[in-house]
């Protein structure tokens, strides 16, 4: 039996499983694309549960020839390591690795990432729970089911860090660093039954939505801006699957193909909003320059780091001066 044949046949046997009316729960919405692809998109509360049985339950019935989840490249990580260690690096960011990443990525993007790390870390000690399950969940599924791509369908973080610190003066970035660290001391402890219930809106998505009348900007580079990115991205997996030739006077056939998409539930209506729009996603990936006082800050912050670790250096020495003398 030829190679085609037998992959044709596989192809066949992952459509018999496969449900062409599965049971979509309230959070999970059907899209269509022009040709006829259906991508299921599953809006997921990022410290829930409930969220990761849906994301389970949905690839197990549909069978997808693609998984789409919303994290990028620089974030894959999150999908290997167990609970534990994600809260346990999320507390310990240190000196070596925040001057690490200001070195690939600069001051102001390391220092919204230490405030999204403190933030995540206060929630997963709250709710119990480290974020991501979801999209651990996602990824094992997929594993699971023959001939699906995981696709990671969301803008590299960095980018849309230093979008967001070019976006906002040196002041609204001090009163954002200051906003989400009040957030995080004073915010009413979340109660693991609430969370559960609070489907409609994710609650780290709330406490920066909290902030969108404050800076319009930082909220549109966050969310709207990966809206349109996580759009263009789900509709590139879903894409017709050609099926091989099993003999020359076999026609070509093509077949719509399946995905899943595993998103935040503040994303999803972005994209619905998106979905029949022409997208050109390349000004969403241009980092403009910061202002001339971020400028002037990233300059500072960078010498002091550099002070500190040779002051670091300079008490080793002397300590082992002391010892050999």
């Amino acid at each position: 039996m030829s190679y085609n044949k037998i992959y044709r046949s596989l192809r066949y046997l992952k459509l018999k499983k496969r449900q062409e009316r599965p049971n979509l729960r309230s959070t999970i919405s059907e899209l269509v694309t022009e040709d006829g692809c259906k991508v299921y998109l599953v809006g997921t509360v990022h410290f829930s549960r409930e969220s990761i049985r849906d994301v389970q339950q949905i690839i197990q019935q549909v069978q997808p020839d693609a998984v789409v989840i919303e994290l990028c490249q620089d974030r894959k990580l999150l999908l290997t390591l167990d609970e534990q260690t994600l809260l346990n690096e999320a507390k310990k960011f240190d000196l070596y690795q925040m001057q690490q990443a200001v070195k690939q990525h600069g001051v102001m993007a390391t220092l919204l990432l230490m405030v999204f790390l403190k933030l995540s870390a206060y929630l997963t000690e709250q709710l119990g729970i480290a974020p991501g399950g979801e999209f651990r969940t996602a990824y094992r599924e997929a594993q699971k089911i023959p001939f699906c791509d995981i696709y990671f369908g969301d803008r590299p973080i960095f980018i849309t860090l230093n979008r967001c610190t070019a976006a906002l003066s040196f002041w609204d970035l001090m009163k954002l660093f200051v906003g989400v660290y009040y957030l995080k001391t004073q915010t009413i402890p979340i109660g693991k039954v609430m969370m559960e219930q609070t489907k409609q809106k994710d609650v780290l998505e709330q406490m920066i939505e909290m902030g969108t009348e404050e800076f319009p900007e930082f909220f549109r580079i966050l969310v709207s801006e990966r809206d349109v990115y996580l759009t263009q991205s789900l509709k590139q997996a879903a894409k017709p699957i050609e099926l091989p030739q099993v003999s020359q006077a076999d026609p070509q056939q093509v077949i719509p193909s399946v995905v899943v998409g595993v998103v935040g539930i503040g994303h999803v209506a972005g994209i619905k909003k998106n979905w029949n729009k022409q997208l050109n996603t390349q000004e969403l990936m241009r980092v403009p320059n910061p202002s001339l006082p971020i400028r002037i800050f990233q300059i500072g912050f960078a010498v002091t780091l550099f002070g500190l670790k040779t002051f670091f250096y300079y008490k080793i020495a002397q300590t082992l001066i002391w010892l050999f003398d």
